[in-house]
């Protein structure tokens, strides 16, 4: 298990990492980055920073058509599985609350949950370049 959880902490870094230099990613959601506002607190209590993680398109990019493009990522709502799985927050887990709740939350449209597995880590980021590339 601990072999397990340190392969997926070390691909949710490194993607973390990729997807904030993405120029259709409005932002990353990931503790292990230094723009996360709880940074600092993760890289004292903690040894890794996890492999859940979110992020967000620009506006124009159509993120429904990014999960779809996936080839790899498994589109589910479970987390901590040996595959990366990915789920459209929105649509899904805060949809019966309303788009004007969504909002006054801060919950974009945009945005996906990934819980990152312990897939190779360049098939990985393969995958999402070519996804990217699509929307």
């Amino acid at each position: 298990l601990a072999l397990r959880l340190d392969r997926a902490c070390e691909n949710a870094m490194r993607l973390a990492t990729w997807l904030a230099a993405q120029p259709a990613v409005l932002a990353v959601h990931y503790p292990g980055l230094e723009s996360h506002a709880q940074h600092e607190k993760a890289k004292r209590w903690f040894r890794a920073y996890g492999a859940l993680m979110s992020f967000e398109l620009k506006p124009g990019h159509d993120m429904l058509a990014l999960l779809d493009a996936l080839e790899i990522v498994i589109k589910s709502s479970h987390l901590g599985d040996n595959r990366t799985l990915a789920i459209p927050v929105a649509q899904t887990i805060f949809w019966e609350m309303g788009l004007e709740k969504r909002q006054r939350m801060g919950i974009s449209e945009s945005l996906v949950r990934l819980s990152v597995g312990i897939e190779d880590y360049d098939d990985l980021q393969a995958d999402f370049a070519q996804a990217l590339s699509k929307v």
